[in-house]
């Protein structure tokens, strides 16, 4: 029978008490002084994470105490609602952008449709001025807004050139289906129709009495000139023509409020709002004939397409991208 000597047993045991000794000492250091791989590029890409900002400009075009006035441009959302849809990318509304550039809680007195541009009238949350202000609005103001139109302003044989301002009085439905009273007046400034590859469009000034839903869109479709880039009541064709060849916006409604005058015991406002550059572009490059024409109508209502040497103030607004 084989047996171990004492000094084999000894040398064994002893061994065998170093190997474990080592083999758990090397096992805490690397827990300590290793970490996983996986764990060090999530610490490295968190320690080094760069916030992305987004920024940009707010022009304010008339302010008191009690409200501003800024310009909106095309294709951005007064304020997100169940009727604006969302988007892939973070998108920050009006409302959000003037409270950051401003550093106050406003409210919206009127709005303004995504694809539209120009004056858009808010007010500081204090003392109900909201509700005042939203109610002169609706009773004393005068919006002036340009529109670009698809036709060249001969309705049925009849000029609409030639008429001056028109009333169009005709009855609409708001978002839920309820027929409303709503009147428009319109002046067809300029227009041309399609030859040698010109497009068959008009400029048009529209002033609306009350405040229905896609009012002034409706009632210029119902006279057979819907509005460039109306993707609700306009031709989808020519929008998509418009966008491809001639390089409209996406999501660019042609109106844009020009002037919002208001004038009551409390608040006297007269603002205006250089005519959109994308808008000024198409008339400039497509449409000169018809911007030629329209130059001296559009001075005699009080409506300036660019001063560059208007009184406005700029501020910078920036936001966390969270998309």
């Amino acid at each position: 029978m084989f047996s171990w000597s004492p000094v084999v047993v000894s040398r064994v045991l002893l061994f065998a008490c170093l190997h474990i000794y080592l083999t758990h000492s090397f096992t805490a250091s690397s827990r300590s002084a290793f970490p996983p791989l996986r764990n060090s590029v999530r610490t490295f890409a968190t320690a080094h994470e760069v916030a992305v900002q987004i920024e940009g400009n707010i022009t304010i075009l008339a302010k008191s105490d009690d409200y501003l006035v800024v310009d909106k441009p095309p294709s951005v959302v007064c304020h997100h609602s169940d009727w604006t849809g969302s988007r892939s990318q973070q998108e920050i509304p009006m409302l959000q952008r003037v409270r950051q550039a401003v550093g106050s809680r406003i409210n919206l007195v009127h709005r303004l449709d995504r694809g539209c541009s120009g004056c858009l009238l808010v007010t500081y949350q204090k003392d109900g001025k909201t509700a005042t202000l939203s109610q002169a609005m609706a009773e004393n103001a005068t919006k002036t807004y340009i529109a670009i139109v698809r036709g060249e302003g001969i309705l049925r044989g009849e000029d609409l050139k030639e008429k001056g301002w028109f009333l169009v009085d005709r009855p609409i439905k708001n978002e839920r289906g309820v027929l409303h009273e709503a009147s428009t007046w319109f002046r067809f400034v300029a227009g041309q129709p399609e030859v040698d590859g010109q497009p068959r469009a008009s400029l048009v000034l529209a002033r609306p009495m009350t405040g229905r839903w896609h009012q002034i869109r409706r009632h210029l479709n119902g006279l057979s000139h819907p509005i460039l880039g109306d993707s609700s009541h306009g031709n989808s064709k020519v929008n998509q023509e418009w966008r491809a060849q001639r390089g409209m916006l996406p999501e660019r409604t042609c109106l844009h409020l020009a002037r919002l005058q208001l004038s009551t015991e409390s608040f006297q406002i007269d603002a205006r709002s250089n005519l959109a550059p994308d808008m000024l572009t198409l008339l400039q490059v497509h449409l000169p004939a018809v911007l030629e024409e329209a130059l001296p109508i559009l001075h005699e209502e009080g409506i300036t397409l660019v001063d560059n040497d208007r009184d406005v103030e700029i501020l910078s607004y920036s936001f966390a991208d969270e998309s």
